[in-house]
């Protein structure tokens, strides 16, 4: 076994990964350190936007994560704050993508009071101009998908190396003040905010691969159907700042969440969902989640002519999302996140995938992070759990090792190409 798992994980490793799912910002951006994505940068940083929230979990205090954010504070004062929660969370997902991250980009083998500074130094020479194609070389990234944190659309600065997505979270939830970019003087009624979501995908939707809903934050994926007369007047009712009841907000949601489900379609693009664990902390309804697999299948049956990607392999509930791909043709998952989230369970899902459904609707990688140093650990954690898959179905015989080769390429790449039509 161990001999087979060193062969193919020398496999794994030489093959190129399409990164689906990122919220990159623009190396310009990382750069010059704009708020709010950078609130202060050093070392600190590329613990990110997950290790903080496992701090929280293992029980930081709100002052405690104010201070390690703090410009003021320095690098190894930071550490003596953080050292107790870091020995509590070293071993999870976040807290091992950061080690290999240092690891492998510093070369800092551990994490400790005589590291700190060394760490800082790296951290900041390493940050320059081109340091994102470096870092997705090293990763051995072909280019990223990236959901744009801020904007619908970024106009990336990295087109080669950054496709993006539209997100609709805006469109559906109503954020007036954010998508109205003096598109039409006054939003009175819901023609004119049907007009300023024609308005973004008319100008961005031929660069787009893509639609992203992260609205499973807020609320359940149950959708329904209702008439423009009856989405018009509670529409009318809420820009009237009339407070909306919890029924008439879902359903102006549900039907412009139809109307964007339907214009990606019309172009083409897969429409993308956030399912499944929630990250930041203390605010997660697990009742919604554990519907988020009756959910999709709704969605899938309810649009058949719709392609729908749904994120994360909604864990922790994976086995019905392996059977609804089985099932609906126009179901894809994409396992971003997920090794970061449980590599265990990761390696898990992906073995009984396998098993189960068509291989060609699978996609596994994606970091969903915003520093691109932690594609380093991302990846890193991704391909020891592919190796770790495969290597154990050829050991049980389920597959063979020839296999393997065929197998990786397509989930690893050739299936993100052929879903988002990127060639």
């Amino acid at each position: 076994m161990n001999n087979k798992f060193e062969r193919i994980n020398d496999q794994i490793n030489q093959i190129k990964l399409i990164d689906t799912h990122e919220h990159l910002i623009d190396e310009s951006v990382r750069l010059n350190c704009v708020n709010p994505f950078i609130q202060c940068d050093d070392w600190t940083t590329i613990l990110g936007l997950y290790a903080k929230f496992d701090f929280v979990s293992s029980g930081i205090t709100q002052k405690e994560i104010e201070f390690i954010s703090s410009q003021e504070i320095l690098p190894l004062d930071k550490w003596r704050i953080i050292q107790p929660y870091w020995n509590q969370i070293k071993y999870t997902g976040y807290g091992q993508v950061f080690q290999h991250t240092i690891n492998d980009l510093y070369g800092i083998s551990e994490l400790h009071e005589k590291s700190i500074l060394e760490l800082q130094e790296k951290y900041v020479s390493y940050r320059k101009e081109g340091f994102y194609k470096e870092t997705l070389k090293q990763a051995n990234i072909k280019y990223c998908i990236v959901n744009p944190p801020g904007r619908p659309f970024n106009e990336t600065e990295l087109p080669a190396l950054l496709y993006q997505d539209i997100d609709a979270m805006g469109m559906i939830r109503m954020d007036f003040e954010k998508l109205n970019e003096n598109i039409i003087p006054q939003i009175t009624e819901l023609n004119d905010w049907l007009e300023i979501i024609n308005w973004w995908f008319d100008k961005y939707v031929d660069n787009a691969v893509g639609v992203k809903i992260g609205i499973a934050y807020f609320r359940r994926l149950n959708f329904t159907k209702t008439t423009f007369e009856i989405a018009n007047q509670l529409f009318s009712k809420n820009v009237e700042s009339k407070k909306l009841s919890e029924t008439e907000e879902k359903t102006l949601q549900d039907f412009l969440f139809w109307y964007v489900v339907d214009l990606a379609t019309k172009n083409r693009l897969p429409v993308k969902f956030h399912t499944g664990y929630q990250a930041m902390n203390n605010f997660m309804n697990l009742e919604n989640i554990m519907f988020n697999p009756v959910d999709c299948a709704n969605l899938c049956r309810l649009n058949p002519d719709t392609k729908f990607v749904f994120f994360h392999i909604s864990y922790p509930y994976y086995e019905p999302m392996i059977s609804l791909v089985k099932h609906y043709s126009n179901a894809i998952i994409d396992m971003c996140w997920s090794w970061t989230i449980n590599p265990i369970a990761s390696i898990d899902f992906l073995k009984k995938y396998i098993m189960t459904s068509p291989i060609n609707k699978l996609m596994v990688f994606g970091g969903d992070d915003l520093y691109v140093e932690n594609l380093i650990g991302h990846a890193k954690i991704a391909r020891k759990g592919i190796s770790i898959a495969l290597s154990e179905l050829v050991h049980d015989k389920w597959i063979s090792e020839n296999d393997v080769t065929e197998i990786a390429d397509k989930i690893m790449w050739k299936n993100a190409e052929d879903i988002y039509g990127i060639e």
